[in-house]
């Protein structure tokens, strides 16, 4: 079923030197879609494929709440360094994981290659208590939202 988002019952996250989030996070949630047979892109490839190559009108949805919901202090959209104003902090052909952070929460965006398949998990730690109240009702935007961006990606990336 190339082509189709669907939820994970559990985040699928390789030990990294960067850590695991899991045991930090308030919130763990995954995605995946399975790649084209032949696909060689890297996870980077596919974490701006994703995020920069969303609709405009989403993209803007999205970058709006980061910044005016969330207070994400994000980096400049057209960085090599950064993907959408989340900066890369761990760049691996198979792993690709991104940071943000608020004044109230700090976030990481993991793309895994897990054999033919590519995993986006998210992982939200809450640094203040008011994350608590913010973040829950935004999470369901977001459960709509990856699948849909995970969905629609997939036919744009090179095989």
């Amino acid at each position: 079923m190339t082509g189709t988002a669907k939820p994970q019952r559990a985040v699928p996250v390789r030990a990294t030197t960067s850590g695991s989030f899991d045991a930090d996070s308030d919130y763990c949630g995954g995605f995946a879609i399975d790649l084209p047979s032949r696909n060689e892109g890297s996870t980077e490839q596919w974490a701006r494929t994703i995020l920069e190559g969303a609709p405009v009108a989403l993209r803007w949805f999205i970058v709006a709440g980061w910044r005016f919901v969330l207070g994400l202090r994000l980096g400049p959209r057209h960085s090599t360094e950064h993907i959408l104003g989340w900066r890369i902090t761990r760049r691996l052909h198979d792993e690709t994981v991104l940071e943000v952070r608020s004044a109230f929460l700090t976030a990481h965006l993991v793309f895994d290659r897990d054999g033919s398949r590519l995993v986006w998990s998210t992982f939200v730690r809450y640094d203040r208590r008011i994350a608590a109240l913010i973040w829950p009702p935004v999470s369901l935007l977001h459960r709509r939202i990856v699948p849909y961006t995970l969905a629609r990606a997939a036919p744009r990336v090179s095989t």
